[in-house]
């Protein structure tokens, strides 16, 4: 809708790029228990996605990514949050530290949901089965990379 206005109410020239996560524990469940890849799963409920949003006349993004296109960024700039001090490695996965964030004099953390900041169950909702894990400092950080599990799809990176 907000896209639309933009273009066709006010004659802006609008990209729109849209990210699709393609790499999750739900994903990775359903996979191991359909006896298929990841990829297969992801691409089978994006194409729903699309499906549903050409039915609802919702105009598609000018570029899609997808995360598995772009993990080597992602070790990249979670390098650079551990690096400042903001993410912590434990045990192979890497958490954001909410704490030491709300400490910085520089940022504000929950701008844009503040009265979801201290809900456990919203954090357990983004963080799928590895939100409760015993290895994370506060229940409320969540992760920024999450070590393999056997059989599951792995990634090289420094954790």
């Amino acid at each position: 809708v907000l896209r639309r206005i933009m273009e066709e109410y006010f004659g802006y020239e609008v990209k729109m790029v849209m990210n699709v996560t393609d790499i999750d524990d739900k994903i990775i469940k359903r996979s191991n228990e359909q006896g298929k890849q990841f990829t297969e799963v992801a691409r089978h409920w994006e194409q729903e996605f699309w499906n549903d949003m050409r039915a609802l006349n919702v105009k598609l993004p000018d570029v899609i990514t997808r995360v598995s296109e772009y993990v080597e960024e992602i070790i990249t700039f979670t390098e650079t949050i551990i690096k400042n001090g903001y993410a912590y490695e434990s045990e192979g996965s890497v958490y954001f530290d909410v704490e030491a964030f709300k400490k910085s004099r520089e940022h504000v953390y929950g701008r844009m949901e503040p009265w979801s900041v201290q809900s456990e169950a919203r954090v357990l909702e983004g963080e799928g089965e590895l939100g409760i894990v015993s290895q994370k400092k506060c229940p409320f950080d969540f992760a920024l990379w999450k070590k393999a599990k056997e059989g599951e799809p792995s990634w090289d990176s420094p954790w």
